[in-house]
């Protein structure tokens, strides 16, 4: 699924420069984001585990399982993203069932990769 194409021309960009923190890790968690611009650094317990790219989406987790953040999320670029909340998600897997779909697959991936690097077993 192209993120870029579904989220383009979108009204709700927020911009962050290089070296700030999206949210960190604990913080309440209510809202995703796509990546429409730059890179992004994931960590946990201080280890970086991921990198987030224009056209990905980070944070999805505070909307699906917990309402707590499991990462601190930095800009490692100047980033342009697209806010999704709570209520924007449900209607995008109501509207979009491929879009579900894409956030189940991110997240199985990001947490296969996670423990794989917090284990040793990359």
């Amino acid at each position: 699924m192209n993120l870029l194409e579904v989220f383009e021309g979108s009204n709700d960009m927020l911009e962050i420069p290089e070296g700030s923190q999206l949210f960190a890790e604990g913080d309440p968690g209510d809202t995703m984001y796509v990546l429409l611009g730059g890179s992004l650094g994931l960590t946990l317990h201080g280890q970086r585990i991921a990198q987030v790219s224009e056209g990905e989406i980070i944070g999805e987790m505070a909307l699906i399982g917990t309402e707590v953040r499991s990462a601190t999320a930095i800009a490692e670029t100047a980033c342009q993203l697209i806010p999704i909340d709570t209520h924007a998600f449900k209607l995008l897997i109501q509207h979009m069932p491929d879009f579900a779909l894409h956030v189940m697959n991110v997240l199985a991936t990001r947490l296969q990769s996670a423990d794989e690097k917090l284990t040793g077993k990359v």
